[in-house]
């Protein structure tokens, strides 16, 4: 195993010998002996090593065990002491995302002075993560694993299956300690460890080696559906500052749209699930809204257009006249009664008579307490009650823009208009004001 490392390393980073490498060391066996490793092949590093105060005595019997790693190979160390369990309940974390978070953000204050940042995943855990992704829907990328290198981050040990890195630490006495943590399966890896790997491992004994070949592939053949796939992209997207444009004509054209459009919005955070239902709507003249976390995505007529959700909910805006309006993205038609266009029942298109509005116009967010008198309906409504009635969760209530004319609501922006400003026979001039997404 050694000798292979040495030449995985050599291949992995050339001149190794001239890099500083920061090893973040656990205690336990993989980790160990990837500080044995590197070592043995007089690579000059560092460890660093987070104590998350997540088992008593153990674990501080891990750090004492890391500390004494570092003075036996004569090497800087760090140590950090967490309280995992207060900052997982801070966050609203799972415990496995708490510690993860606190361990990098630690890692990125003191990796400055070195070339890497080295982990000591192996192929038990690619196998693992594959599984895992494999369960939660994660597509094709998901399926390829956990990369070797990531920027300054390093994976040596990917090549290494669990089995044999114990094996190699008993044969050379590195010294380690189990983390009984490990085999509870209150952790998804970990059921994952316990329970599906090892009846897997009934129908092929040597399952991680072929998990580790079939992964390798899957790397390639996605490497190569990524070069097609951005053909594709670079003639339907178009991207301005924090603004994307999907051209709805150009997609439908594509063999494959659905397949496309989830390419395309995974990175923004929409899901398979989220994604078939945008289709549907492109299909269709709606202009509903979707959101994922931390984006938005609305129809117009010709497109699907991406937005970050902190650019949409911004802080409100005086609006002084029509230009200002179309500064902030709207499409501002004007016409008399005598010149009617075709008339588009769509929620992102709002008709309304001209001297019905007061300027300087208002544009915010929800309130509590506001109300509306929704086209088409008799009476008044609190915005509240309507964001029920319509199925629009939290995310969405926080960033429906309000379009508001002194104290009265105009247009609930995407959804809905107010029965109080809409075009009748008393209307000389109406606009026909069409919402883009991009203020």
């Amino acid at each position: 195993m050694e000798e292979k490392f040495k030449q995985h390393i050599a291949q992995l980073v050339p001149q190794a010998q001239e890099k500083r490498f920061l090893l973040a060391v656990s205690g336990g066996a993989d980790s160990s002996v990837l500080a044995y490793l590197f070592h043995q092949c007089g690579l000059s590093f560092a460890i660093a090593h987070c104590n998350f105060h997540l088992r008593g005595e153990d674990s501080d019997k891990d750090m004492e065990l890391v500390r004494k790693k570092a003075e036996q190979y004569g090497v800087p160390y760090f140590e950090r002491e967490f309280d995992t369990f207060a900052y997982q309940k801070q966050e609203g974390l799972s415990l496995e995302m708490a510690a993860r978070q606190l361990r990098y953000d630690w890692f990125a204050q003191i990796d400055k002075d070195f070339d890497y940042l080295v982990t000591a995943h192996n192929a038990n855990d690619n196998a693992e993560t594959f599984l895992l992704n494999m369960c939660r829907g994660t597509g094709l990328k998901g399926l390829t694993g956990i990369p070797e290198q990531n920027g300054k981050l390093l994976r040596p040990l990917l090549p290494f299956g669990s089995a044999q890195i114990r094996r190699f630490a008993d044969e050379k006495g590195v010294e380690y300690r189990n983390d009984v943590s490990n085999f509870s399966e209150t952790f998804q890896r970990n059921k994952i460890r316990l329970s599906v790997l090892p009846k897997l491992e009934e129908l092929n004994q040597e399952l991680i080696s072929t998990f580790s070949r079939n992964i390798d592939l899957l790397k390639r053949q996605y490497d190569f559906y990524q070069q097609q796939m951005g053909n594709v992209l670079s003639s339907i997207v178009e991207k301005e500052s924090d603004t994307m444009r999907i051209s709805i004509e150009k997609l439908k054209e594509c063999e494959d749209p659905a397949l496309v459009l989830f390419e395309i919005l995974k990175d923004y955070g929409f899901n398979a699930s989220s994604v078939e239902q945008i289709l549907d709507s492109l299909m269709k003249s709606s202009g509903k809204l979707f959101y994922s976390s931390q984006y938005q995505a609305l129809k117009d007529r010709k497109h699907l257009i991406v937005n970050p959700i902190e650019s949409v909910c911004a802080k409100e805006k005086s609006i002084e006249n029509i230009k200002e309006l179309e500064r902030l993205g709207f499409i501002v038609e004007e016409y008399t009664m005598e010149e009617t266009p075709d008339y588009e029942p769509n929620p992102a298109i709002l008709y309304v008579d001209a001297q019905k509005l007061i300027f300087p116009l208002i544009l915010r967010h929800w309130r509590e307490g506001d109300r509306f008198h929704p086209f088409g309906m008799k009476g008044s409504k609190k915005l509240s009650d309507f964001f029920i009635d319509q199925k629009i969760n939290l995310l969405e209530k926080k960033c429906v823009p309000v379009l508001c004319s002194g104290d009265k609501i105009v247009w609930l922006v995407g959804f809905r208009g107010d029965d109080r400003f809409k075009v009748d026979h008393q209307t000389k001039k109406y606009y026909k004001i069409t919402y883009h997404g991009s203020f």
